[in-house]
């Protein structure tokens, strides 16, 4: 009887969750756990994402902005968290960057992740002050082989996703420039506009203002073909980098072992969201632009992208953080 008892107990600890399985998923408010400060891009789509799915699934998406360690803090409590559909992760491209850029992390940045959809991407930018002598890439290419090490460029931090496309333009180019960080929001912009650097990288949304009144000059996009919303801004690729095609990206996910019902149910929840109009328009204003994809393709990127952006690291021996 004993060993009879103990079989329907395993057996009953591998189904899915009850709510999962019979369909009253999601039972209660769902949270939706991001790894960055408020107000910046990942926590603005994270709301509006959140938001729609709110009204597709009948239940409260609570955002829960989890800030430290480059997004790692978010992560690993998603990669601890039950796989029941109630908690889901805004994952964002710094995600496939940390393997490499932190000594130890507590989780698998691919395996312990169920990919749901991507959501949305955008470049990275390289601005000048409208002062300085680069007008263009080339320009800027020619200026650092002149001056190696002596031009500072800012970007948002050490390992973020600006810094890092910064450290492959640099690597591809064949030139050294040195990095000041600055600490997300508008520093970086604003130092560049009061004249303490020449160069930045980064994001499209915290500049556009800036670039559009003509008190910054956009030199060039990071992705291979130019982005909808700049199209008169050239890329790096058809200028001075063949192929070179680097970007932010956004993704829902999960803890990994989401059950197929729900993994499939939002998927088609955000494909029908990003596919409306006033989202589109949110998305432009920050900058982005919105596209979804099967589970099975997001989980093919996230592997690729891990593996793609570990290798940058090491070749280019960015120091690792603690």
């Amino acid at each position: 009887m004993m060993i009879r008892l103990v079989v329907v107990m395993v057996m009953l600890l591998a189904l899915p969750p009850a709510e999962a399985a019979d369909g009253r998923w999601p039972a209660r408010p769902i949270r939706m756990i991001h790894g960055f400060i408020p107000g910046g891009n990942v926590d603005i789509t994270a709301r509006l994402i959140a938001a729609q799915l709110t009204d597709a699934l009948g239940q409260q998406v609570i955002v829960d902005g989890r800030p430290g360690a480059g997004g790692t803090n978010g992560a690993a409590i998603v990669a601890r968290s039950e796989p029941d559909g109630h908690t889901l992760f805004l994952m964002a491209s710094g995600h496939a960057t940390s393997p490499a850029l932190y000594r130890k992390l507590p989780y698998d940045p691919v395996n312990d992740f169920t990919v749901i959809s991507m959501v949305a991407a955008n470049p990275m930018v390289v601005l000048a002050n409208p002062g300085y002598a680069a007008r263009t890439p080339q320009d800027l290419v020619q200026l650092a082989k002149k001056e190696p090490g002596k031009i500072n460029y800012g970007t948002g931090g050490v390992g973020s996703g600006m810094h890092l496309a910064a450290v492959l333009f640099q690597a591809r180019a064949g030139v050294r420039m040195n990095h000041v960080p600055y600490k997300g929001g508008n520093a970086g912009p604003l130092a560049l506009m009061q004249g303490e650097i020449p160069v930045l990288f980064t994001t499209p949304g915290g500049a556009s203002t800036f670039v559009e009144s003509g008190r910054i000059r956009a030199l060039a996009v990071t992705t291979k073909s130019r982005f909808s919303l700049w199209p008169n801004v050239p890329t790096l690729a058809e200028t001075v980098l063949p192929d070179f095609d680097v970007r932010a990206w956004y993704a829902v996910a999960a803890p990994r072992n989401l059950p197929a019902p729900v993994v499939q149910r939002l998927n088609e929840s955000v494909r029908v969201i990003l596919q409306r109009p006033d989202v589109r328009e949110k998305f432009a204003a920050i900058g982005s632009e919105p596209f979804s994809t099967s589970a099975r393709d997001g989980q093919q990127f996230l592997a690729a992208e891990v593996a793609r952006w570990t290798k940058v690291v090491r070749d280019e021996k960015v120091p690792p953080q603690d």
